[in-house]
């Protein structure tokens, strides 16, 4: 087994694991760290100040080398330069993997695969199968939506225009002159895309498999995947993979990987053992794990969340008792429905009476249905209310109350809704990086009083450098960041007393605070690693035996042993092997057995002359355990056929055929065993 690591940053995990001959996808995030890099762009109908701002001027412009004097997508505002253009996003696939070769999808959470439309779009051929939870498909679904929605409106608002970075003497022209105040957009400039539309979501959500907590699923003969409840939102989940599964018999979820020849590998990903609304965090099945990666904790671990939440709760009173407004950016799902009935309740305490909430986007109404639909993810306490009839959460009580007001235009103007909310209030909407979205305008609108108060709690962000562009400000500014996810003492006292995994991965980042001992191997990531996990001794390879019901087994009499006799013909597919009759056919059938590594170069020749013309190759940089580093290149190729009508897979162990077409399979399974191409 070998695992690839695509990203930088713990908080954006995304890893490739490489298991007897197929590729996992753990998570595809959208990086979102460049978006301070960008200047606010209100919704149309409002004042854009912004477009206002001086453009960015070329020092080194002259007559002679044809560069522009100034350049209208960058601006500069308090001395620091902006990206004054819709927002662009990039990916974390890499060129130096072919993502087409995906076999499975595996989601942790809604947060954790916003980029996947984009993989779709650009891979024509990838056809993996997303597993992932019905809150992740539900709620990711709409914040994809969302996004859309927002940048679009962006578009309404400014022209694009990106020759600065296709042009490399002017790109090479402002990476000289920002030398010392270097743009971290500047790195990654010609990888920017266009947000992704409607129909890329669309398209990318017909590859998904809904799964239930726990429940068993077979992703091949001999890897079973088990999503399991990791408390931190609805629907969000840790991959247990038990591979070399024996299908004879049943792998319980709650059991440990005491099967002679099974192999458990855990995925942990923002998990939390805090009780919140969502199911609790359950990690019996990962004890004694052979491998657990480790990613996502906390990026505030020194800051407990329950002291945080009285910090928040008193600031929101010190603002509205100065009849000022509150001003949250947060995500449209997740926490906001805890401070909701958080807020609720403490304003009854108080008895601060007639404060209204105001949710504030264009998924707010869908979002409030969805998670009252979600009886099934939440914690025990929430699923005994719900089967006597009881939703899940209180938002329609809130909204027939008037408690909580939801607005799920995608605009606010400076004529209508924006000036009629209650004062004092409380505002939830985004987006939190303060640069699109309703949260642009109302800052405009909010700044200007000193009553008022913007308060946040999402520690994604430098929230000083999210609000330079909007200086002068005088409303007042907390930095009071909520974060349910596991810090290093947490996880430390889990990994060493509870869970007591034999090999634990996880981002270099981590490795300090993570006690190192003799209790488990640790092995250290970072981006672009391709690591080669421990090998785990076993005595064979568990499949799954299918005997036909018409074959009589001969029992051969033996003291102590069960053994019997069986004639037949064996098939043998994936780990599935199948003994069946012995017919006419098969008895005219050659007995002979193939071994050895094929002879790449034989093999395309047998195939071309078995009409196979036209053939695509392309040699794939993997790793195999038993060669030798030197012996490495070379070992493994792609061969297609036909724009993808069969696809092969050639590796030092074995070799893959996807093909649909039994006659066209035939043919190329033929040209594989023809004039005895395999070599020791």
């Amino acid at each position: 087994m070998r695992l690839y690591c695509l990203s930088d940053d713990p908080n954006l995990p995304c890893f490739i694991l490489t298991v007897n001959g197929r590729s996992i996808l753990f998570d595809f995030p959208l990086p979102t760290d460049h978006l301070l890099d960008y200047l606010p762009v209100p919704s149309p109908g409002c004042l854009n100040h912004f477009s206002l701002l001086p453009k960015y001027t070329l020092l080194s412009h002259n007559k002679e080398n044809n560069l522009p004097q100034q350049i209208d997508e960058l601006r500069i505002s308090h001395n620091q330069i902006y990206v004054y253009s819709p927002i662009e996003f990039y990916t974390l696939d890499s060129n130096q993997y072919d993502f087409s070769l995906i076999d499975i999808i595996l989601i942790s959470n809604y947060e954790t695969f916003l980029a996947l439309p984009y993989l779709y779009k650009k891979y024509k051929n990838l056809n993996a199968q997303i597993y992932l939870t019905e809150p992740t498909y539900r709620f990711g679904q709409q914040l994809m939506y969302e996004l859309v929605n927002y940048v679009e409106q962006q578009s309404k608002m400014i022209q694009i225009n990106n020759e600065w970075r296709y042009d490399s003497s002017i790109f090479d022209a402002i990476e000289s002159q920002q030398n010392e105040k270097k743009l971290k957009i500047l790195s990654f400039a010609q990888k920017l895309m266009p947000c992704y539309s409607i129909e890329n979501v669309d398209k990318c959500l017909r590859h998904t498999t809904v799964v239930h907590y726990n429940e068993q699923i077979d992703l091949y003969s001999s890897i079973r995947a088990s999503a399991i409840s990791s408390g931190y939102c609805l629907g969000s989940c840790n991959w247990q993979l038990d591979i070399n599964v024996n299908h004879n018999q049943t792998s319980k979820i709650e059991s440990s990987s005491s099967q002679t020849n099974l192999s458990r590998f855990i995925y942990m990903s923002s998990s939390t053992t805090l009780e919140t609304y969502s199911s609790k965090f359950l990690y019996d099945s990962f004890q004694n794990c052979d491998y657990l990666l480790l990613t996502n904790l906390s990026r505030i671990s020194s800051i407990d969340v329950s002291s945080n939440a009285s910090e928040l709760t008193a600031k929101i009173e010190n603002i509205l008792n100065d009849h000022g407004s509150v001003l949250i950016p947060c995500s449209s799902t997740g926490l906001i429905y805890d401070m909701f009935e958080f807020f609720t309740k403490y304003f009854e305490q108080i008895n601060l009476l007639n404060i209204h909430m105001y949710f504030i986007s264009p998924i707010s109404n869908a979002n409030l249905s969805i998670s009252n639909a979600m009886s099934e993810w939440v914690n025990e306490q929430r699923q005994v209310a719900s089967f006597s009839g009881t939703p899940p959460f209180k938002h329609n009580e809130l909204i027939k109350s008037k408690c909580l007001i939801t607005i799920p235009s995608d605009r606010l103007d400076d004529t209508e809704t924006l000036i009629n909310f209650e004062q004092p209030s409380i505002i939830f909407t985004g987006h939190t990086s303060l640069r699109f979205g309703p949260i642009v305008q109302l800052i405009e609108k909010m700044k200007i009083s000193s009553s008022n108060g913007i308060i946040f709690v999402d520690n994604q962000y430098s929230y000083i450098d999210a609000l330079k562009p909007y200086q002068p400000i005088n409303m007042k500014c907390f930095y009071v960041p909520i974060d349910t996810r596991l810090n290093n003492s947490q996880i430390n006292i889990l990994l060493n007393d509870k869970i007591r995994p034999k090999s634990v991965i996880l981002h270099e980042q981590y490795a300090n605070d993570i006690g190192k001992n003799d209790k488990f191997n640790v092995l250290t990531y970072r981006k672009y690693d391709n690591i080669k996990l421990p090998k785990i001794n076993r005595q064979f390879i568990n499949g799954q035996l299918n005997i036909k019901n018409d074959i009589k087994a001969k029992l051969i009499s033996s003291t102590n042993i069960a053994i019997a006799n069986i004639h037949g013909h064996l098939d043998m597919c994936d780990y599935v092997y199948d003994i069946n009759e012995i017919n006419d056919e098969n008895l005219k059938q050659k007995n002979f057995i193939t071994y050895g590594r094929v002879d790449i170069d034989k093999f395309l020749i047998n195939l071309s002359k078995s009409g196979l013309f036209g053939l695509e190759v392309k040699q794939l940089h993997e790793y195999n355990d038993d060669l030798d580093n030197n012996e490495q290149l070379n070992r493994s190729v792609e061969i297609k056929y036909n724009q993808g009508a069969a696809k092969i897979l050639v590796r030092p162990k074995q070799t893959d055929i996807e093909c649909n077409d039994p006659a066209l399979m035939t043919k190329i399974r033929d040209a594989l065993l023809m004039d005895n191409i395999g070599t020791l």
